[in-house]
Order: structure tokens, then C-alpha cells, then sequence
């Protein structure tokens, strides 16, 4: 395959996948551990259908017009399970298209139009740009890979990327975008932008809820927040140079550890015992 750079445009999925670059999604994974990190590449995990959802949604919100790129399944009385002959007789004559079931296919329909009620979200949306862009650089020796829902060229390029959430409010919100390395994943979106056109780009991330009502909002990643987000890509991909270099992936700990509970433990919040109560019930 020859060496790709630049930003491509509506590149199929399975052919970015298949180029070897370093990526957000699995670097993202080195937080945990190398060892973590070395078996999610040598076993990617399959989609899920929340990320299945989102990817949809991301599309339907931002290429409407793509709305006949999808084929629901579940509209047919034969249509039970996703295995089978119906499934594959299903599958073989909707190629190149995503398929979703029924209820995702109405959870898509309703964030889409929820969104366009939320002024922020439908500014970037109906944004001139380029949207589901794959980008390719080198950088240092090693290289990179990432995949932005949209670049914004009009008034200043902006790179606009679109998550479904269970709370967009900013405090709940800010726990996943820190659990789930947004700003680390942003951090290199910004830093690809930049090596491949020689330009500073804003960063924007939306977040639309997947329940009813579909709460939405958009926030800006702040030049702390970006900062924070290279810092931490740094020392991400520092660690796997060195892992690299010695040929060993080690867990988290190597040796015995302390026992370390919650901080809000010590503060004595019921609130959040409770919580944890019930999520360990459900």
C-alpha cells in the first residue's frame, strides 16, 4: 500500500482501518496499560452497537443527504436475528450500506432532529467543510492516522467531531471527555491538522444525548484543555517508543499495590455510595 498523507474525504472505513499508522482510539488504550494497549492491537475489539449508533447519528446530523446510506433491519417479521440465511441474504443485498435496527434507526431520527433545534450544533452542521476526513502525516520517525467527523473551512478551519452521550451537562460530560481521552484524541487531531497544512485549527466538540429529549451542546476545547491533551499524547506515545525499544508490553503493576477507594469515601457523600449501590445491583 502506498504511504498516504494529507486529508482525504469520505474514505471508507475499512480501508482507513487498514492502514498501519499509530491512532487516537488505540493509543488511547496505553492509559491503562502496555499491556492493554499491545493486545487491543493484536485483537481489535468489534464495534459495539453504542458506537455503531453514534457513527450513524454523526452521519445523519451532519450528511443528511447520505440518509439512503442505511438500511434498517427488524422491518420484517423474519428479521429476529442477526445470524442466519435471512441475516446474510439481509447483509448481501444492502453492501455499502450501514445497517441499523430499528430502534437505533429511531434513536438516530431523533437526536438528528433534536440537534437541529440546538443553534451551536446546527451552525457547525450546516458549516461549509469537509466531513468524515481521514488524515495521514509522519511525525518524529512514527506514522500517524486520525479520523474527524468534519473539518470547517468557512471563517478560520475548525475540526468539529460529534459524540452521543448519557449527560452532555459540562460537569458529567467532562468526566467521560477525561475517562474516554477526548481531549488526547482532539490533542491529535490538532496536531495532524497543523503538520499536514501548516495551520492552527480550533477544535469543537459536540455532545448530543441518545435519550429523549436529546439534550445537546457544544464545547470548546481551550487552549489549557489542548495543552493538557499533548501533554499527555506525549507521554503516551514516549511510553510506546520505549516499550517498543525493549520488546516487553507490562501490565499496570508489576508488583503489590495499595488498596486506593474513591475520594469521595473520605468526604463521606452518601449520594455517591448510593450510586454505586445501584449500578453494582444493575
Amino acid at each position: 500500500m502506498p504511504e498516504l498523507f494529507g486529508l482525504i474525504e469520505d474514505m471508507p472505513f475499512d480501508e482507513y482501518a487498514a492502514v498501519p499508522a499509530m491512532n487516537g482510539s488505540s493509543l488511547i488504550h496505553m492509559r491503562r496499560s502496555p499491556m492493554k494497549y499491545r493486545h487491543e492491537l493484536d485483537n481489535p475489539s468489534p464495534a459495539t452497537p453504542a458506537m455503531i449508533l453514534g457513527t450513524a447519528t454523526h452521519r445523519l446530523i451532519l450528511e443528511p443527504e447520505k440518509v439512503n446510506d442505511f438500511a434498517v433491519w427488524g422491518l420484517q417479521e423474519e428479521d429476529k436475528v442477526r445470524r442466519g440465511k435471512v441475516w446474510d441474504a439481509f447483509k448481501a443485498a444492502h453492501q455499502g450500506q450501514m445497517i441499523v435496527t430499528v430502534d437505533e434507526r429511531d434513536a438516530m431520527v431523533g437526536m438528528a432532529i433534536a440537534s437541529r433545534k440546538n443553534l451551536p450544533i446546527l451552525k457547525y452542521a450546516n458549516a461549509k467543510g469537509k466531513t468524515e476526513v481521514s488524515m495521514f502525516w509522519s511525525e518524529g520517525g512514527r506514522r500517524f492516522k486520525g479520523r474527524v467527523d468534519k473539518i470547517i473551512t468557512a471563517g478560520g478551519p475548525c475540526i468539529f467531531d460529534l459524540k452521543t452521550t448519557r449527560d452532555c451537562h459540562s460537569f458529567n460530560f467532562g468526566k467521560q471527555a477525561y475517562g474516554l481521552g477526548y481531549h488526547i484524541k482532539m490533542a491529535l487531531y490538532w496536531r495532524g491538522y497543523k503538520s499536514i497544512t501548516g495551520d492552527d485549527c480550533k477544535l469543537k466538540l459536540g455532545a448530543i444525548e441518545s435519550k429523549a429529549p436529546h439534550e445537546s451542546t457544544v464545547f470548546r476545547i481551550t487552549s489549557d484543555v489542548l495543552l493538557q491533551g499533548l501533554e499527555e499524547l506525549d507521554a503516551l506515545i514516549k511510553r510506546v517508543d520505549e516499550c517498543e525499544q525493549l520488546g516487553a508490553w507490562p501490565a499496570e503493576h508489576e508488583e503489590e499495590t495499595d488498596l486506593m477507594l474513591p475520594a469521595w469515601v473520605a468526604q463521606g457523600n452518601e449520594q455517591n455510595l448510593e450510586e454505586f449501590a445501584l449500578a453494582e445491583e444493575n
